[in-house]
């Protein structure tokens, strides 16, 4: 029975080492990842005003909005036919001076090129060209000295002030464009501005080759930003939708199926929480929220790429009692500790216990011979002799 014992005590020490060993496996987790009370980072995103500024957050309120059907073209800015002109002589002769150069801005009657005739003359008449209208000299195809035919172009001019931007849209979608409909282009030498104009023209025929039909938006541009041959695109304005809830492009982020946007989750622009939002339609500058946001809603629109990489703040529920942390600054180190040390105890305690169960049976006597019983007859006789 003693032996019975021994081995019932090896067994629970045994027993007792299951949780110390899972828990020196998973030191510093009271539970495994996926467990059901497993605690993890969720909630807003906290930074510090020094972080706002480096990210450059910038926030616009989800509006009630009337969004635009559009269609979109892709083209090319152009001069206005009208308001270009050429410079070229009457005369054959030379090139005996030239007073600009391309880029430069002229106004009308100023003098740019002075020819010499081939008449003979001492000296020989010359004759002096000037600006036909306001503008800005793109072409100088005239060379000091070089000779002079009246069919040749010696400075080309074009008034900027205002420019076509030309594209073209598909044959499935001509019904849907007339002149005079609103139109904004977008250029990618001016990515942050939008230049805002209507549908001058309309080509009379599609192009054989592409099926595709030209249409022409009049842009105004007083700032002279627009120049002939930057590619554009044109977001045409062929109707109105109803009112909804709407935010900028740049506020989404994630893809088709899975997209979000950022949310100022405080007065100081100082937390943000992160929500899923279903889309509807959209124009070529804001996106109708089904569900998610609400009207007023702070959504971020310049930074939040960054910002959905800073770690959100941990539940409250899973943060430690601030009060017991300044008294237990390592609780969990020390549980740990204590854990192990447990573990190697109970290891001590079955080797120890293996030690006591080999050494008695080692000290266990082997003889084989039988054993009398004082009882049998021959003990008996023995005795009473």
């Amino acid at each position: 029975m003693k032996n019975y014992s021994i081995v019932i005590a090896a067994l629970i020490a045994t027993l007792s080492l299951i949780p110390a060993h899972r828990s020196f496996a998973h030191a510093g987790h009271d539970k495994a990842p996926g467990e059901e009370g497993e605690v993890t980072a969720k909630g807003p995103i906290t930074i510090s005003a020094e972080a706002k500024a480096n990210l450059g957050l910038k926030v616009e309120e989800a509006e009630l909005r009337t969004l635009e059907k559009t269609l979109t073209a892709i083209g090319v800015i152009e001069a206005i036919p009208t308001h270009s002109a050429i410079v070229a002589s009457r005369i054959a002769g030379r090139v005996a001076g030239i007073a600009v150069v391309s880029g430069d801005k002229v106004q009308k009657g100023q003098t740019l090129v002075e020819v010499e005739s081939r008449q003979i003359g001492n000296p020989p008449p010359r004759v002096t060209y000037q600006a036909p209208i306001d503008g800005v000299v793109t072409t100088v195809e005239a060379v000091l000295g070089a000779p002079v035919e009246p069919d040749k172009n010696l400075i080309h001019v074009i008034d900027l002030s205002e420019v076509f931007a030309e594209g073209r849209i598909f044959e499935g979608q001509v019904a849907a464009v007339k002149t005079g409909q609103k139109v904004r282009v977008y250029v990618e030498s001016f990515p942050e501005d939008v230049f805002e104009g209507t549908v001058d023209v309309v080509s009379g025929a599609l192009d054989p080759e592409s099926r595709t039909l030209r249409v022409w938006a009049r842009l105004k541009n007083l700032e002279g930003k627009l120049r002939p041959n930057m590619r554009a695109r044109l977001s045409i304005v062929t109707g109105d939708a109803d009112s909804v809830v709407a935010v900028p492009h740049s506020a989404l982020l994630g893809d088709a199926g899975n997209l979000f946007a950022f949310v100022q989750a405080d007065d100081k622009g100082l937390s943000y929480e992160r929500r899923p939002v279903i889309v509807g339609m959209k124009d070529d500058r804001f996106v109708e929220i089904i569900e998610g946001i609400f009207p007023g809603d702070k959504v971020v629109t310049l930074g939040n790429y960054q910002l959905q990489y800073v770690a959100p703040k941990a539940p409250a529920a899973a943060d430690h009692d601030k009060a017991g942390a300044a008294h237990e600054p390592d609780a969990a180190s020390s549980s740990s500790w204590i854990k192990r040390i447990g573990f190697w105890l109970g290891a001590a305690v079955i080797v120890w216990l293996l030690i006591k169960i080999v050494a008695k049976a080692l000290r266990r006597p082997h003889d084989s011979s039988p054993v009398l019983s004082s009882r049998t007859p021959v003990a008996s006789k023995a005795l009473s002799k």
